[in-house]
């Protein structure tokens, strides 16, 4: 599914006008598809349409007379608006409605209402009698409502999903020709509900220029390595992992468990002496490097031994478990500065790997192969000096500035999992909850984007298929077991059910 930033909507609409298709025939077609989710979900029973000011009121109004054209109960409840345009039904402004009482009762008795208020090009918080409206209708909607919004939810920014106010709670958002950014990047995701996307009249090539997508299973499917028959361990990936600790030893067996569930053929761990034993304890499949130590991290004395494994792994994974010092920052920057001479086809960074990476000046100059770098928005602050808060109000932008600026793809971790690339192709990742808040999910998903990089997929491919996998193996989870009380390890048995059920669902597509 393409998203697009406002800029690139009114760019698509003007196109559209250009090519003889009139705004006004763009939102006749756009207030039909509202029209039909809505009597879909009305029973029969009164439908009230919220309508602004704008072409997103005007969306609502050209709704509302398709309903009571089909004989359905309408009533327009108008928001700084007085052209009702050719809607001749029951309509209220609220300017006249005192307190909001009518609308109170509007609310309550209506199986449907319709949110066409405000639409992409507002990005103030709502206030005043905008807000009031806003929370009347979360608030007092009966149990069952179907709340509809237009396009974008009102008061989510469409472009960062940002809301700093009251927002309208849908169950539906039917959006215009294309979904907008901000009904897939959280916390829009969360006020926009099930997402309709209506074909407005747009010419198939019209977004072949849109460089962001929503993953579909179809599309992670053909991304997915298939096994030949005559596949053996070294034709299906080797991944060399360097990391763990003497305090650390969960993260490194995750994320070999998470690399050979994945796919891959042979997995190498490089972990302190001290650490293997307890990686061996839950891995029964990885073969191991054991490295010099200084108190419980990898040591400077340990660059031989790696650099040596560099040139015969296919992949690295790098930083899970290492802890961080002088010695661990010394080490990463001579690993990555080896990555050129080697015979590596793919890397990733994670964890304390980039910890370190923020403690090197230029990092991204070390090396010139691909990396894929998965960090979480507290990582992401101290690589880039932005507060985290600033990252999270603006995840795709950050995330997408900042794999051009480096050269390398960016996995920027949490809710909507954003991937970036330095060409600009970007990705909003759908799956994945909150039962995989919990420690060492992380450390999987850096396993299974290795195991990918390992059966030869690129930077890029390999962290789209890899975040989407990741989450999908965590519904499964959640399916079974619900949001709470599920570890990182429950994870490891569920990746390759989760590429199985990926594969059945994209043949089930049209």
């Amino acid at each position: 599914m393409i998203i697009v930033t406002t800029a690139q909507m009114r760019r698509l609409e003007q196109q559209a006008v250009e090519r003889s298709t009139g705004l006004d025939v763009l939102m006749q077609r756009a207030g039909a598809a509202v029209a039909r989710a809505a009597a879909e979900r009305a029973g029969g029973g009164p439908i009230l349409v919220l309508v602004g000011p704008g072409n997103n009121g005007g969306d609502g109004l050209v709704a509302a007379s398709l309903l009571k054209g089909r004989g359905l109960p309408v009533v327009v409840y108008s928001f700084r608006r007085q052209d009702l345009g050719g809607y001749d039904g029951t309509a209220v402004a609220a300017e006249s409605d005192e307190n909001q009482a009518l609308l109170d009762a509007l609310v309550r008795q209506s199986p449907v209402i319709v949110d066409a208020l405000l639409g992409i090009g507002s990005t103030r918080p709502p206030e005043g009698v905008l807000a009031g409206i806003l929370r009347s209708v979360n608030g007092r909607r009966a149990p069952g409502c179907q709340a509809i919004a237009v396009d974008i939810p009102t008061g989510v920014n469409a472009d960062t999903g940002s809301v700093e106010g009251e927002a309208f709670r849908a169950s539906l958002t039917v959006a215009m020709g294309f979904a907008k950014c901000g009904i897939a990047l959280y916390p829009g995701a969360e006020y926009a509900g099930e997402v309709q996307v209506a074909d407005i009249g747009f010419p198939p090539d019209a977004a072949r220029d849109i460089e962001t997508a929503v993953p579909s299973p179809a599309a992670v499917s053909r991304l997915l390595p298939r096994r030949p028959a005559t596949s053996n361990k070294g034709s299906s990936g080797r991944l060399m992992f360097v990391g763990g600790s003497r305090d650390f030893q969960g993260a490194p067996a995750l994320a070999t468990g998470a690399a050979y569930r994945a796919g891959a053929g042979l997995v190498e761990a490089a972990v302190p002496y001290s650490a293997q034993a307890g990686v061996a304890a839950h891995v029964r499949e990885v073969i191991f490097r054991p490295l010099e130590e200084a108190d419980g991290r990898i040591a400077r004395a340990a660059l031989p031994t790696v650099k040596e494994g560099l040139q015969r792994a296919g992949t690295l994974v790098l930083g899970p478990g290492m802890g961080l010092s002088d010695e661990t920052v010394e080490v990463t920057k001579e690993i990555l500065s080896a990555l050129d001479g080697a015979r590596i086809q793919g890397a990733l960074v994670d964890a304390d790997g980039l910890n370190a990476l923020s403690q090197l000046e230029n990092w991204w100059q070390l090396t010139g192969r691909d990396l894929v770098l998965t960090p979480h928005p507290g990582e992401m602050s101290r690589l880039t000096g932005l507060s985290i808060s600033d990252i999270q109000k603006n995840r795709l932008e950050v995330a997408r500035e900042h794999a051009r600026r480096w050269g390398k793809v960016v996995v920027l971790k949490g809710a909507g999992t954003v991937v970036a690339a330095p060409d600009g192709r970007a990705t909003v990742n759908p799956t994945g909850g909150p039962n995989l808040a919990t420690a060492g999910t992380g450390d999987v998903l850096s396993g299974i984007i290795g195991g990918l990089l390992a059966q030869g997929l690129s930077a890029f491919d390999a962290a789209v298929a890899g975040v989407y996998l990741h989450g999908r193996a965590g519904d499964l989870m959640r399916d079974e077991y619900g949001e709470v009380g599920t570890v990182a390890g429950d994870l490891l048995a569920k990746i390759p059910a989760a590429r199985l059920a990926i594969l059945k669902q994209s043949e089930e597509s049209p």
